[in-house]
């Protein structure tokens, strides 16, 4: 590609880029487990008072004691302990005379209420610390699996430009015979090839900066007609002609967006579009305000993502063995689209591939409109 590697040394995000989605969704799971917890001991206590004529025989500690057990050993201590809470109020309200009224909790009661705490703590915490030493194992497993892949996509993409690079230069050197166009050409190609090898390793650098939290944004209101066009501009050397259409509204509204970053993901995005797509056909590009946010739109007539990979193209190092072309399966790192999508995360949007009806994919982008939309 002819435009210069970004640099993303500014430091540290506001959100985290590729995990905020996840990390929102964990503490979602979090919340519904506490509230799972509470109606769960809510609906005990009513099956216990319905049978209000046996529960002397049968006792109410020990099916509470049981409760208590079970949420610690499923969600761990946290809901263990919103459910201890729960099964003494709730016993008190409903199983300790006067029955649908809260009274002053007994010593009785008092001592309940520290024993299921005592299970809810020492349970809940071994079985937290037990899931979470199954998470730092999954963790290392798929870092152990990264770092197989990524020598796996080192030795396979460094090998192609360095064998280009290492044979125009060494017939360079041993023909010194070649007419002044030979030479030419032989340095065109090491140079193509050196660039290539500077794309893959600014896009390693990129991911990995991403994924550490080592980018900084600095969002302000932005015209995203005037940063759209700057993005097809850095590429007319890639586009070679290739007619690209950038259709805004002319009201749309300012987007809150890095005036660096996202430009250097719609720079991903067109790149990609270009790669698998045949030489000379269109791409576009669309933008539309829709409820709170502004959708992007990258549409192009390539040969298409299979449905099962529609979501796997954002995945690290993930690629497309279908060529465009003849010319064999598209050469690069399968980084351009994850370091797009960390980018747009890191703007609170998200971003999607559809199939194109008629042929072709389109790549979708969504910004909110104000910061803190999300």
């Amino acid at each position: 590609m002819m435009w210069e590697p970004l640099s993303l040394a500014r430091v540290r995000p506001q959100r985290p880029g590729n995990g905020s989605r996840a990390a929102g969704q964990l503490r979602s799971a979090k919340w519904l487990f506490y509230l799972g917890s509470v109606v769960f001991v809510v609906a005990f206590a009513w099956i216990l008072f319905s049978v209000e004529e046996r529960h002397e025989e049968i006792g109410t500690t020990l099916p509470s004691l049981l409760v208590v057990l079970l949420i610690a050993a499923a969600w761990g201590r946290g809901p263990a302990i919103t459910a201890a809470f729960t099964v003494s109020v709730m016993s008190n309200y409903l199983l300790v005379p006067p029955s649908n009224a809260f009274t002053i909790p007994t010593v009785r009661e008092a001592v309940h209420l520290v024993g299921f705490l005592a299970v809810a703590v020492g349970l809940g915490t071994a079985v937290d610390r037990m899931m979470q030493a199954r998470a730092e194992a999954a963790q290392a497993a798929a870092s152990e699996r990264l770092q197989r892949i990524l020598l796996g996509c080192i030795s396979h993409d460094l090998k192609t430009p360095l064998a280009g690079v290492i044979g125009s230069l060494s017939t360079l050197i041993e023909e010194r015979a070649l007419d002044e166009p030979a030479r030419h050409e032989l340095l065109t190609i090491a140079y193509r090839a050196t660039k290539q090898l500077e794309q893959f390793v600014a896009h390693v650098l990129e991911m990995t900066r991403l994924e550490s939290g080592d980018v900084r944004m600095q969002a302000e209101p932005s015209d995203l007609s005037g940063v759209l066009y700057d993005a097809v501009d850095q590429l007319r050397d890639v586009l070679d002609g290739r007619p690209c259409r950038v259709e805004v509204p002319p009201r749309l509204p300012a987007v809150h967006l890095d005036a660096i970053l996202l430009p250097h993901a719609l720079i991903n995005i067109l790149d990609n579009a270009a790669k698998y797509s045949p030489p000379g056909t269109p791409i576009e590009i669309t933008a539309s305000a829709e409820g709170r946010d502004v959708v992007i739109g990258v549409a192009d007539r390539g040969i298409g993502i299979p449905a099962e990979h529609l979501h796997r193209v954002f995945e690290k190092f993930h690629r497309l063995r279908q060529p465009a072309s003849t010319t064999g399966v598209i050469g690069g790192a399968g980084l351009g689209l994850p370091i797009a999508k960390g980018i747009v995360e890191a703007h609170g949007g998200a971003i999607w591939a559809e199939q194109r009806q008629g042929g072709g994919t389109i790549v979708n982008i969504s910004l909110p409109l104000q910061r803190g939309c999300r």
